[in-house]
């Protein structure tokens, strides 16, 4: 046998329940807040300008066209907006509350310990842009960290406040992306130095130099609109302060307005969600109007990165509670969410004896649960089982 290419993976048993469960949550947690579930493809034509390009998985068919594996979700659901909403792709005022979730591939990922496919799962809220959806999404962000047992703190910034102020001190286009990474990773020592090169001086690079270290409660609301050199920074910090109006608790929240990568996508509000003892963001996403649609925001997370933060990611029933000879029986147990799994032996010694093996606690003969020993076996539970199954028309 051959081994597997390079970045694939197996998953045994006991990993793909917890993804199945921690998936199960996200889809309902989501689809409470009224998010429909969307498919799109996962072969696409290969496009050159696709945000994700260096990462495709490139094919060729066999009329020579170039084609490629999804690499991202966002922009085929743009794609699946313009085709099925076209008056939305348009800049009409409707809105979308959209969900997916599925399998990438990237040629290339050193992160998730150089893993190259793996399931992002998100949402998107097309069609409308104001402080109420962006506090929406975020919201949704918290509480995708919360479902799956974590301890959420959100990092929240706006772009266009460093934009704002890049454009105020008059930074050359080809030297944006740099100082505004720099400023993203809060190194005051490469911001300085990109300051001192270029050559910016006055209010707009003063606020360029502090911009690192906005970061805080809504305390740092004043100090940014202090520093702000123009009105397109002022609005920015507005928008976030509107942002926190619409959330009841925004203790888990933290403001960072020195949050600015992928400057030339996100146009407003962006986040980051973190959890205690993890160095990782374990999700990340904002509002991009323009970029793909006219209207939009969400956030995407990767599963297997989400559920490595998460201390015991295997569910407590993994391992069939109860093992049966008795099918009706089983049927009303099952009926009532307890895992059963059918003997294979007919006889029940024989079919103690596999429950045994198989840490089964519990073997179910003709409507009567009998504890087996090694299967952590308790009596309080049995007589639980027992007598749900009394109680659904079966037992003693």
């Amino acid at each position: 046998m051959t081994g597997l290419p390079d970045g694939m993976r197996f998953v045994p048993p006991e990993a793909a329940a917890a993804r199945e469960t921690a998936l199960g949550k996200l889809r309902e947690l989501y689809g409470s807040w009224g998010y429909l579930p969307v498919e799109v493809p996962g072969l696409e034509h290969f496009d050159p300008s696709h945000p994700r390009e260096a990462q495709a998985f490139k094919l060729t068919d066999k009329g020579s066209d170039v084609l490629a594996l999804r690499s991202d979700f966002t922009p085929a659901l743009a794609h699946l907006v313009a085709t099925t909403y076209p008056g939305v792709a348009a800049g009409e005022r409707r809105a979308l509350r959209l969900r997916y979730a599925g399998t990438v591939w990237h040629a290339h990922h050193p992160e998730l310990a150089g893993t190259r496919e793996f399931t992002q799962v998100g949402i998107e809220l097309v069609g409308v842009s104001n402080a109420r959806a962006d506090a929406e999404i975020i919201h949704l962000a918290r509480e995708s960290v919360r479902v799956v047992g974590l301890t959420p703190r959100i990092e929240v910034g706006n772009p266009a406040y460093v934009r704002a102020l890049l454009e105020a001190a008059d930074v050359p286009r080809e030297h944006e992306l740099a100082l505004a990474d720099a400023i993203d990773r809060k190194d005051r020592a490469d911001v300085m130095a990109l300051i001192s090169a270029l050559g910016l001086r006055g209010r707009a690079a003063d606020a360029i130099l502090r911009s690192p270290d906005l970061y805080g409660d809504e305390g740092v609301l004043d100090e940014a609109r202090r520093l702000a050199p123009n009105d397109a920074a002022r609005q920015a910090v507005d928008r976030l302060e509107g942002v926190l109006e619409e959330f009841e608790d925004a203790s888990e929240l933290l403001l960072d307005l020195g949050l600015a990568r992928r400057l030339s996508y996100y146009t407003g509000v962006t986040f980051r969600a973190y959890t205690f003892d993890y160095g990782q963001p374990l999700l990340g996403g904002g509002r991009y109007d323009g970029a793909l649609l006219p209207y939009a925001a969400g956030f995407s997370l990767g599963l297997e990165r989400l559920l490595s933060a998460v201390p015991s990611a295997r569910p407590a029933a993994l391992t069939p509670q109860v093992l049966t000879l008795d099918d009706p029986a089983a049927r009303l147990l099952r009926a009532a969410g307890i895992a059963v799994a059918r003997a294979l032996a007919s006889e029940p010694g024989a079919a103690e004896r596999e429950a045994h093996d198989a840490r089964i606690p519990y073997l179910l003969v003709d409507g009567t649960l009998r504890a087996v020993g090694g299967g952590g076996a308790s009596e309080t539970r049995r007589l639980e089982l027992q007598a749900l199954l009394g109680g659904l028309g079966g037992g003693e």
